[in-house]
């Protein structure tokens, strides 16, 4: 079974119910991520919380954070 990061759920633009989870496979991150978004849009979560999904997947990577936003980043891997 191919890896799946699990991002969280969905929901649409007005606000109303969407789906239950939102997945993104391992193998589309093939060579580079970038988080883009305006102040408070929740890029630091997004990135933590795709941090820690590729580590349970045991995806390799690399993060490069020179605001200093991760140093503390929790990252607990079962085996």
């Amino acid at each position: 079974m191919k890896p799946v990061l699990n991002l969280g759920a969905w929901r649409h633009l007005d606000g109303s119910q969407g789906g239950s989870s939102l997945g993104l496979p391992a193998e589309h991150l093939v060579t580079h991520c970038v988080i883009l978004g305006m102040t408070g849009s929740g890029k630091t979560g997004l990135n933590t919380v795709m941090i820690e999904e590729a580590a349970r997947a045991r995806v390799p990577t690399i993060v490069i954070d020179v605001k200093g936003d991760l140093p503390n980043l929790p990252l607990f891997v079962s085996s």
